[in-house]
């Protein structure tokens, strides 16, 4: 994270959490003084848009909506930009996964297919205690004779380099 983006992540919360403790004493004053107003109109409430200044330019905060933007001075004069918020985005990925998941419940409910066999599990499960077939004894018997030839193999090459001696 830049130095700029840290800024103005700080200056963001700030601004939130200073924005109302602005209006706090006001109300505290009316209350003091025994006023029975209404409920303050629109206009004397506090102000739409909040700003702040951070380095660059201002962040703007709008207090209905809570979007944050980030104003400053550009060529063609001043412009405010959206400060890009990643709970949005967030929120964006899950809404497609979910999507996605109801799309695949629906496709799997119309066909249900088998799912594909595990890697390193059997294809068809075997019953415990089922007696081997002779498939799977020709299998064990070739690997069990590779892995003889090769040990011996290894055996001859350690006990003599010369070629003298072999087992």
């Amino acid at each position: 994270m830049t130095r700029s983006t840290a800024d103005l992540r700080l200056v963001t919360l700030c601004a939130l959490v200073l924005a109302p403790l602005a209006a706090t004493p006001a109300m505290a004053q009316a209350a003091s003084q025994g006023t029975a107003q209404a409920a303050p109109s629109a206009e004397i409430s506090a102000p739409r848009f909040a700003f702040a200044p951070v380095e660059g330019g201002a962040l703007k905060l709008d207090r209905e909506t809570g979007n944050v933007s980030l104003c400053a001075k550009r060529p063609s004069g001043f412009t405010c930009e959206a400060v890009p918020d990643t709970r949005d985005a967030y929120e964006a990925e899950i809404a497609r996964l979910r999507a996605e998941v109801d799309t695949l419940r629906r496709a799997a409910a119309v066909s249900p297919q088998p799912l594909p066999p595990q890697p390193g599990t059997p294809a068809t499960p075997v019953p415990p205690g089922a007696a081997p077939n002779a498939t799977d004894l020709d299998q064990a018997f070739a690997y069990a004779e590779r892995f003889y030839r090769r040990l011996k193999g290894l055996i001859d090459e350690l006990r003599a380099p010369t070629g003298e001696e072999r087992l």
